[in-house]
This record gives structure tokens, C-alpha cells and sequence, in this order.
């Protein structure tokens, strides 16, 4: 039997919905993930794991172990390609380098506080570091042209991992649904309360709009409890907490109308397609990339920054059965036909692959 080739992930943390990806690797490769994050169950892990030990200086972010000893050690690389993460770009200045080198990553600024590709000026020295690998990885296919036409990087060498999470079973839509949805961690840059205040505009065109079922916990919690109540709400406005059971969410999508998010598009619009829900978010909403999965009208909506927008879709979808319907079935379709978790990792498979060819 042929040996797996040995792959190291450097990465920070390991979150929920990258178990899967790893899992999924390690029926391919001798996967081994280093990591600063909260150790996954080793129940739930395929893949082995190596706890680093962060030092911060300044806004860059060093480690105790020496990184490039432990990457001596495999035949490929797959690290983070964030530039915050020196250790990480010191690899591609190793000489006599064996192993094979991989970053992966959004490939352009992205943030919290900033929209997608908004901060450029680190970008020529971005370009220049990336370019040192073997091969790229990036979360959509929306920073290649940006490599190659700004930065000189050959495009033979840029591999796209469409960034998703999993959901393996195609449910069947109902034809009539109950709710409308948020998913998500509640703070102001999520545009929460612009939300609260689309619908309660809604609410007052129109009375009989189906109720919101706001998902999550953080910081504006207690603020959006009390925003329900002061205006009255409470009947159609419900906050059930965090949820994190797969099972348990998989009800809230199935009886879903679309899924309300007007401040974020991230990893929910994938979760959401998944059970054949559309996503509705605003233009110019925070991505990592996932808003270019919708297609405005088709699969999902997105809109101007506008609460009477949001007001006005709310209503129209309240009451067009038929326009859900299709739209939730586009959803899902996209899903299951371009962004599976077995999609994602055959983009990872083939940039490690190319990258350990272009070694040899």
C-alpha cells in the first residue's frame, strides 16, 4: 500500500465546521493540524493535532515552538495565509526547502470591521509573500484575477476551496413555511436592530407577516430582549439562544422563509442554501466571499442598505408562497450541485498535489 503523503495544517483555531474539511482530508493524506485553539474531541477527529503556544508582538503573532522544524517534518505545508502570522511566511524563505508549501486563505482584506477587499495597501506586499508558495488556496475564486493581474502570480499555481460547511442530507422543502430566521452571534455589526426595525415596519403594513426567529447569543442579547418588549413584539418576535445541534437547527431552516441577515454574509448563506433556504443580506454586507454564492432574485436577495427595502421584502415574501418556493429550491440546488463539503476538499486536494509536483 502507498504511503500518505505526511500534510501539516498551520493553522490558529480549529472551528466546528472545520472538522469535516480535516476529516475529509485525512481519507487522502497523514493529516496533522498545529493550532493555538481549544483541542477538538479526539472523538471527533480523523486528524492528529499539535497545540502551539502563541506570543503576541505587537499586531503579529509568533509562537514558542519552532515552526519551521515542525515543518521539516511533512512532505507538505497547508498554512494560514494571514500576514499577521510571521512564523508562517518565514517557511518560504527556508532554503534547500523539501517540503511542499501551500497557504490558504481569503486572499484579499476582509474583516469584521472592513468590507471585502476594502484595504488594499498591504496588497503588494501580500501578493509578494503568497507568491513564494508552492500553491494557493483561496475561499472563492475572487482573488484570482486580483493575483494575477496585480500581483504577477502564475495562475496555474491558484486553487479556489469554495469556503462551506456541511450538511450532507437534502431535505425536502415544504411548500409552506412558518418563520423567518437570523442565525448568528448578535452584535451591531450584524445589523441586528436594523433588522428589528425592517420588521416591525413590516409588521405594521402588514400584520399577519410570519413571525422572526432570532438564533444566537452575545453581546446585544439582553438589548434586543428589550427592544422586543418596548415594542410590543413579543408575540412575533422569539430568541431562543445559542443553538449548536446540527439536528436541532436543521428544524429552524426546514420551516425557514429566508434566512435575515442585513450587517453579515458569512458561512450561514452556505448553511442556509443547504436546507433550502435563501439568504437575504444587503449589497455591501461583511463576507468572507459567501455573498457571491447568491444571485440577487434567484437563489437568495440582496438589496440596499435600506430598512424599508427589508420591510418590503419581508412583506412580498409573507405572502408569495410560490416565490419562496423557488427560491428555496434554486437554494438548495446551488448547495448540493457547487458547494458540498466533498467540493471544497478535492479544492485542497489538488493544490497540495500540485504544489508536492511542483517540488519534485
Amino acid at each position: 500500500m502507498e504511503r500518505k503523503y505526511r500534510v501539516l495544517s498551520l493553522t490558529n483555531v480549529i472551528l466546528e465546521y472545520r472538522i469535516p474539511v480535516y476529516n475529509q482530508l485525512s481519507a487522502y493524506f497523514d493529516v496533522t493540524v498545529a493550532h493555538h485553539g481549544k483541542p477538538v474531541n479526539s472523538i471527533k477527529a480523523k486528524f492528529k493535532q499539535i497545540q502551539l503556544n502563541p506570543k503576541k508582538i505587537g499586531p503579529f503573532i509568533g509562537f514558542k515552538e519552532n515552526i519551521s522544524e515542525l515543518a521539516k517534518q511533512y512532505d507538505a505545508v497547508i498554512a494560514l495565509g494571514d500576514l499577521h502570522y510571521l512564523p508562517f511566511f518565514k517557511l518560504s524563505f527556508l532554503k534547500n526547502r523539501k517540503f511542499a508549501l501551500s497557504y490558504w486563505s481569503i486572499g484579499v482584506s476582509a474583516s469584521y470591521g472592513k468590507r471585502f477587499d476594502e484595504d488594499r495597501r498591504l496588497d503588494k506586499i501580500r501578493f509578494k509573500l503568497m507568491d513564494r508558495a508552492d500553491s494557493l488556496i483561496f475561499y472563492t475564486p475572487y482573488p484570482i484575477d486580483r493575483y494575477v493581474n496585480d500581483g504577477g502570480v502564475e495562475k496555474i499555481k491558484l486553487f479556489v476551496a469554495n469556503n462551506t460547511v456541511e450538511v450532507k442530507e437534502k431535505i425536502e422543502i415544504p411548500k409552506v413555511k412558518n418563520h423567518f430566521l437570523f442565525v448568528g452571534t448578535l452584535y451591531k455589526a450584524k445589523k441586528i436592530f436594523d433588522l428589528l426595525e425592517a420588521y416591525k415596519i413590516a409588521y405594521l403594513k402588514n400584520n399577519q407577516i410570519n413571525q422572526l426567529i432570532v438564533v444566537g447569543d452575545g453581546e446585544e442579547y439582553n438589548n434586543i430582549v428589550e427592544w422586543v418588549h418596548g415594542n410590543g413584539l413579543d408575540s412575533r418576535i422569539t430568541l431562543t439562544g445559542s443553538i449548536f445541534d446540527q439536528n436541532e437547527l436543521k428544524e429552524y431552516y426546514k420551516n425557514a422563509i429566508a434566512c435575515l441577515s442585513p450587517g453579515q454574509a458569512g458561512l450561514t448563506v452556505l448553511n442556509s442554501m443547504a436546507y433550502g433556504v435563501p439568504f437575504v443580506t444587503t449589497d455591501n454586507a461583511i463576507t468572507g466571499g459567501e455573498i457571491f454564492n447568491i444571485d440577487n432574485g434567484i437563489n437568495g436577495i440582496t438589496y440596499n442598505e435600506s430598512t424599508d427595502n427589508l420591510a418590503d421584502i419581508i412583506v412580498e415574501l409573507s405572502s408569495n408562497k410560490e416565490k419562496v418556493y423557488e427560491l428555496s429550491k434554486n437554494a438548495q440546488d446551488y448547495y448540493f450541485k457547487n458547494r458540498t463539503m466533498d467540493i471544497m476538499v478535492d479544492g485542497i486536494r489538488n493544490a497540495v498535489h500540485f504544489a508536492i509536483s511542483s517540488k519534485r
